[in-house]
């Protein structure tokens, strides 16, 4: 073989060693946290220095339907979830729209006031949207703890709309105009159909921000509007933390199942445009 070849394959060998073992490393720094949760879930004597619990099994499941209010607590999730992703909608599409398709003098400054609440501490924006809604009597319900979470799914909404408007053709929706339709029937026929990859990119970011909040749920919830997240810690506070890990696994779950979505709709051609239907 000639040696400048056989050099010429050594480093690319060597480029791809390197890629992969820093791929290894980023994979096991991610996911660890994960297979730690996993294990503890479903593992039984894992104590001290330990690599692996004594046995497996499902008791910790067991114990955290037999302890809490599971299946409630789950629908509280998904319900706060579903409200959130409706607020959110119904008032970040209008203001993306304006964002996106009108000229606006204090665009800058409405863009800076959206972002604001992701930019602060969120236990400083809690602690504040607490105090307003124990005035107007919204703790402690579902519709109290989803408006909690709009404040910070909104700008998720904002931003992601905003530039899905910004790419429509204004030509296609003023041809709707030049048919006969309304300012509302195109916006209904026309933009949204076009808009509905950003509208779902939307959705899954509110719906996965909110299901997994805790910092704003716990400063809103009561016994009526526990969430995965809030059961979580409860269980962690009561010393039962195999439990808690039990109930992270639930919580993950439809995070997952998104992702697994995501992932199955990327294609090669699509890398560098975005995620197909999405």
């Amino acid at each position: 073989m000639n040696p400048i070849t056989h050099s010429i394959r050594a480093v690319r060998t060597g480029k791809k060693v390197v890629i992969y073992a820093f791929l290894l490393g980023f994979a096991l720094f991610i996911l660890s946290p994960f297979a730690v949760i996993i294990v503890s879930a479903f593992g039984e004597g894992w104590f001290g220095a330990r690599w692996l619990p004594e046995s497996w099994g499902i008791r910790w499941f067991q114990w955290a339907f037999q302890m809490t209010d599971l299946v409630q607590v789950t629908m509280n999730s998904f319900v706060i979830a579903a409200l959130t992703i409706v607020i959110s909608l119904l008032i970040g599409v209008p203001t993306a729209w304006a964002i996106g398709k009108r000229k606006l003098r204090a665009k800058e400054l409405l863009i800076a006031l959206i972002l604001l609440p992701r930019m602060i501490p969120e236990l400083t924006y809690a602690l504040g949207t607490a105090k307003i809604f124990y005035t107007l009597d919204l703790i402690n319900t579902h519709l109290g703890v989803a408006l909690a979470h709009s404040t910070i799914t909104i700008p998720y909404v904002v931003l992601i709309m905003s530039a899905t408007f910004e790419a429509l053709e204004q030509r296609v929706i003023d041809a709707g105009g030049v048919c006969g339709a309304n300012w509302f029937q195109r916006f209904l026929y026309l933009v949204i159909p076009m808009s509905m990859p950003g509208i779902l990119a939307a959705v899954i970011f509110v719906f996965v921000t909110s299901f997994n909040e805790f910092t704003l749920s716990m400063m809103t919830y009561g016994p009526q509007t526990v969430t995965l997240p809030i059961q979580t810690y409860l269980s962690i506070g009561d010393g039962y933390k195999e439990v808690a890990s039990a109930i992270s696994v639930i919580l993950l779950i439809p995070s997952i199942l998104i992702l697994g979505v995501i992932v199955k709709q990327i294609k090669p051609e699509n890398l560098s445009g975005g995620v197909k239907g999405l």
